[in-house]
């Protein structure tokens, strides 16, 4: 009598493991015989130190999983949580805004890679929903968090002094001089010209430094009221900030300025100034 109920049992536990249901094979794998999908984990942490950026983890992989093998692939779409503080495209990548499951597997995966340069020192964050019937409640938000550590102290003294330039885009090169403004340090002035060549009025160009990104941005400065280089009087050459950054490791400004006059424009040039 014994052995008749082991084996009664024993196909009884066969059944809950294997079965069929239109068209999904599936087993215990991690559902207890249950058919749902979800994400592999709740978040995910990439933490960068700005001065070790080659041995910092830049990616890392999100997993999606089911408990069920299916004949046919599945795709399901990563939505962005309005949660979210980190932005596609800005501050990270994905590798495909879908995971798709292949046929006969239990998970499919996407990369996900930050911009390094792109990232703020504040914690920001990429909440990630799987939007399924098939997604299990609590398997259905994934949280990748994002940190900069910046191993360097910046001090506001670091935006002025005496810099070296140079333009590969005007093949210029020379010194310049640059103060802050005596009510906002992070209102800066370039007051010697960008050009070794051609002499500029006393209207330094005007510069401003974000505090927490260190971008850069600026008015349209007129810096030569009127040049008759080429035997045409061309009048009002401005130099507008128009992008940029303050690299206070290295004590670097990379700032895109836009070139042009009353008569023609000169379009975007870049200028690296450092000490």
């Amino acid at each position: 009598m014994k052995k008749y109920i082991s084996i009664i049992i024993a196909i009884f536990a066969l059944t809950l493991t294997t079965c069929t249901n239109e068209g999904r094979e599936f087993d215990t794998h991690g559902g207890n015989g249950l058919a749902f999908v979800h994400f592999v984990g709740s978040s995910i942490t990439l933490s960068t130190e700005l001065e070790e950026m080659e041995d910092a983890p830049h990616s890392a992989t999100i997993s999606v999983s089911s408990t069920v093998k299916s004949e046919q692939a599945r795709t399901y779409t990563l939505q962005i949580d309005p949660s979210s503080t980190a932005i596609e495209g800005t501050h990270y990548n994905l590798s495909s805004k879908t995971v798709t499951i292949p046929a006969g597997q239990y998970s499919g995966s996407v990369t996900i890679t930050v911009i390094i340069d792109n990232l703020v020192k504040d914690r920001l964050s990429a909440v990630f929903i799987l939007d399924s019937d098939d997604v299990i409640d609590y398997g259905k938000k994934m949280t990748v968090i994002m940190n900069r550590y910046d191993l360097c102290e910046f001090e506001t003294s670091m935006l002025v002094g005496t810099f070296n330039y140079v333009s590969d885009d005007w093949d210029e090169e020379g010194i310049v001089k640059i103060e802050a403004d005596p009510d906002d340090p992070y209102k800066i002035y370039i007051l010697s010209p960008l050009s070794e060549d051609i002499t500029w009025n006393e209207n330094p160009i005007v510069v401003y430094v974000d505090p927490e990104t260190y971008t850069i941005t600026g008015p349209k400065c007129v810096v030569i009221d009127s040049l008759d280089e080429w035997g045409v009087p061309w009048t009002n050459y401005f130099c507008e900030a128009v992008d940029g950054v303050f690299d206070y490791c290295t004590g670097t400004y990379t700032i895109s300025f836009h070139l042009g006059c009353d008569q023609q424009d000169f379009g975007p040039n870049e200028y690296i100034l450092s000490r």
